[in-house]
């Protein structure tokens, strides 16, 4: 049984029909509550030098704020106990370490992300994740 579900998100369109599977998910399951786990990961950035005057951390923050702030919001109202996390890193091996942290029971997750060209150019995040999950991999196109 599902009784723990971890949903990564980017902003993406494919994160955010993720999102809605996951949700049909949940009210298609005849259990108790179900904990979910709202999970945004800001790839590591690689720079120089900071903007002057830019506090990139608090704009980091902040972005991930406002990707995860209204995901949470669609999960109102249903039988789940939810929890949003936000993190700095490289979001395939962040994904895959936060699912067995938490002890997923199932990853559901968008096939591409808003950064198609890294994505060409360093692999796939959901290939890695299927790859290397501690859990069963639900992938949404």
């Amino acid at each position: 049984m599902f009784n723990h579900i971890l949903i990564p998100i980017d902003g993406s369109t494919h994160a955010k029909r993720a999102l809605e599977t996951a949700r049909s998910f949940v009210q298609s399951l005849a259990s108790g509550t179900i904990e979910i786990t709202i999970l945004h990961v800001n790839p590591e950035l690689s720079y120089n030098e900071p903007p002057l005057g830019v506090d990139v951390e608090a704009r980091l923050e902040e972005e991930g704020e406002q990707i995860v702030g209204p995901a949470e919001q669609l999960f109102t109202g249903l039988p789940v106990k939810c929890e949003v996390m936000t993190k700095h890193g490289d979001p395939a091996s962040l994904i895959c370490t936060v699912a067995e942290q938490v002890g997923a029971d199932i990853i559901i997750m968008g096939t591409r992300g808003i950064n198609l060209v890294s994505e060409m150019l360093l692999g796939s995040v959901s290939h890695h994740v299927i790859q290397h999950a501690p859990c069963p991999v639900m992938t949404v196109k």
